[in-house]
């Protein structure tokens, strides 16, 4: 017997996210771990999880419509019950409206919040007495634009200024939607053709891509880590944007390179594999947990040239001498994977960021140290705000005048879909990956 319903599962894990700060992605693999729940309810429960998750602000909207108390003075419990119940109603057509309500009430009991009982039954029904129409947005249009694509407005009024109203609204519809699920062939051990043959063979429908032919998109029927092919590491997840950021450093065979903000390691995976096995590449991270991991999933893959190591990347150390390639893949406020993948990362305050900027550049002002004459420095994030990208490679780049601006490579740009550049923004809606900057640099003196 499971030790919980996939209802109670969802709750907890929302609870837990919502109000405790955990990662989602974390939470719910922990959460459906101890739950011991089947394939067909783990599956509801994470349903139920990230679609309550991706559309907090607008379900809060509706339940401060329907509550005289407002969302923030709820129990957690009660809250994400009823975020939960609502998310169900409005999006899901699985379970009878009655029976979804009725559900919701036993789940507030379990929750030993009884007294609320009455209260989260009134909600639901009385949003269903109104035909579950989300109520009237009263307030301007940035007000509107958050209940609809559940955005806060500082975000967005970021997105417009810097990318327009076509393609602000076309990244918050697809921020909605469920991301693509990449592969990267681990060429050290098969073929990429080999791969797509064994992955069919267990009912997993793949898309090899055209510029980058280790690149396989998945839609897979089972779950990932139960695959034979990823058993005997022959692939592993790496989203098509950090496949090509990998892919810009352009790394050789017999080469020095650094990876200096590497965790959980995927980039270094991919790097050490363009490397054939050949020359060194020392991955860091500042958490000794973190390298552990990267140690592990080298070790999974048979990396032998990768040398992962405890290391700050704001520090300089000058034992590590001079690299050939360096990618400063720098820590970032993760904006760009709000799409499916870690919704709550969209909920930060704006004044949680500000710091950002500043580190970023004091990490690639030490890290450009360690690259040689003619060498090449890439710097990436995972967001889409220009103050994290453009505006540090431009402030950096002013300030060390032995860096120019590099062109990235054909297969990058090809993938993208992009003219030449050497600075490139990835917006999931254009490029069906995460959210993602690269920007290439070559060190002339």
């Amino acid at each position: 017997m499971p030790e919980m319903t996939a209802r109670q599962a969802a709750v907890q894990a929302l609870m837990r996210v919502n109000h405790e700060g955990g990662y989602s992605n974390l939470v719910l693999n922990e959460t459906l771990k101890k739950a011991q729940l089947s394939q067909t309810d783990a599956a509801f429960a994470s349903k139920l999880f990230y679609g309550a998750l991706e559309r907090r602000l607008t379900l809060d909207h509706i339940i401060s419509s329907y509550s005289k108390k407002p969302v923030a003075k709820l129990t957690p419990a009660v809250a994400d019950i009823l975020r939960m119940s609502l998310y169900q109603l409005l999006y899901l057509d699985s379970v009878p409206d009655s029976a979804a309500v009725n559900e919701a009430v036993k789940l507030t009991r379990q929750m030993k919040a009884s007294s609320a009982s009455g209260f989260v039954n009134a909600v639901l029904r009385s949003f269903i007495r109104d035909e579950k129409k989300i109520p009237t947005v009263r307030g301007n249009r940035l007000k509107k634009l958050e209940v609809q694509y559940s955005c806060p407005q500082w975000l967005i009024k970021i997105l417009l200024d810097s990318y327009g109203e076509q393609q602000t609204v076309a990244l918050l519809e697809h921020s909605l939607e469920r991301p693509p699920l990449y592969a990267r062939v681990n060429t050290t051990r098969t073929s990429a053709q080999h791969c797509i043959e064994l992955l069919q063979q267990q009912g997993v429908q793949v898309q090899q891509e055209e510029a980058l032919t280790d690149c396989l998109r998945l839609n897979a029927t089972a779950s990932i880590e139960r695959l034979q092919a990823f058993e005997q590491g022959l692939f592993y997840i790496q989203d098509k944007s950090s496949q090509m950021c990998a892919a810009s450093l352009e790394a050789q065979p017999g080469e020095r390179i650094l990876d200096c903000c590497a965790a959980p390691g995927s980039k270094t995976f991919t790097i050490a594999q363009q490397m054939q096995g050949e020359g060194q590449i020392i991955s860091c991270d500042i958490f000794e947990e973190k390298v552990k991991k990267i140690q592990a999933g080298a070790a999974r893959l048979g990396l032998s040239c990768v040398d992962a190591r405890l290391q700050d990347a704001s520090v300089y150390d000058p034992q590590l001498g001079e690299f050939d390639r360096v990618l400063c893949d720098a820590p970032c406020s993760g904006l760009g994977v709000i799409i499916g993948r870690k919704p709550e990362i969209k909920y930060k305050e704006e004044a949680q960021l500000s710091d950002l900027p500043q580190l970023q550049l004091k990490i690639l002002e030490n890290v450009c140290r360690y690259v040689k004459v003619g060498g090449r420095l890439v710097y990436s994030t995972c967001t889409l705000l220009p103050n994290e990208n453009t505006k540090v490679v431009e402030q950096f780049l002013q300030r060390h005048s032995e860096f120019e601006p590099l062109i990235l490579p054909q297969r990058v740009l090809q993938a993208a879909n992009s003219t030449p550049t050497w600075a490139l923004t990835l917006l999931p809606q254009m490029a069906q990956t995460d959210g993602f900057f690269i920007a290439g640099m070559k060190r002339v003196r």
